[in-house]
């Protein structure tokens, strides 16, 4: 009884020791955990900051492209038809030209006539772009309906002095674009004018067969001899 009494202390004693360095293990652990969590939610808040920090100069870059008080214009619808290879309607933006309607609509056909379209035109909301095959140029030349066209246009720009055809020079394809002068009168004209040497005056041209009275009245106004 008596070497139990004594040790019964220092029993005692030591299972306190053991629970107390127990009990600060665990603290030390706690710490530790609410020491890295805390950091853990330092760093997510300073991701946070420096995401808001760089939102201004996303923003910024957004608009980067529009100067302050421009207009912005808005888009325009164009129907591409006739030798193309995907004709449609097709949206470009407000300053596209001709050519890139074209493009738009898969570029033209093998067949198409390009000479006589404005490609570097621009175009406008609602417009019709019709591309001509050459043969149809051809039969409206016949006609003399395309020849009318361009004699319109030359009138609107104001330079129709500039435009008279050299009946004295020009080709058969040439004199074609005289209004109602067709493939066949053309090429009489070109026969007359080798035989006799060339006209002396644009009434000259009557001398050839088809071209008098009222015929000539129409075409006065678009041939020249100089």
């Amino acid at each position: 009884m008596n070497i139990k009494s004594k040790f019964l202390p220092m029993i005692f004693l030591g299972a306190i020791i053991v629970l107390s360095a127990c009990q600060g293990e665990k603290e030390e652990i706690l710490i530790g955990r609410d020491e890295a969590l805390s950091q853990e939610i330092d760093h997510e808040e300073a991701e946070e900051q420096e995401g808001s920090e760089d939102s201004p100069e996303k923003e910024g870059e957004k608009t980067a492209d529009i100067e302050p008080g421009e207009k912005v214009l808005p888009n325009v619808w164009v129907d591409v038809s006739g030798a193309v290879k995907n004709p449609g309607v097709y949206e470009l933006a407000a300053d596209s030209r001709v050519f890139q309607a074209i493009e738009a609509a898969g570029g033209f056909t093998e067949e198409a006539d390009v000479q006589w379209l404005n490609q570097a035109e621009p175009v406008s909301d609602g417009e019709k772009i019709l591309v001509y095959t050459r043969e149809e140029i051809q039969a409206l030349k016949e006609q003399g309906v395309f020849s009318s066209w361009k004699k319109q246009e030359t009138a609107d720009s104001g330079t129709g002095e500039q435009e008279k055809i050299n009946i004295n020079q020009a080709s058969l394809e040439e004199l074609q674009e005289i209004p109602g002068i067709g493939e066949v009168r053309a090429q009489a004209i070109i026969d007359y004018r080798e035989e006799a040497g060339g006209f002396g005056s644009i009434e000259d041209i009557q001398q050839v067969s088809g071209i008098k009275g009222k015929t000539f009245e129409k075409i006065e106004a678009y041939i020249t001899v100089e």
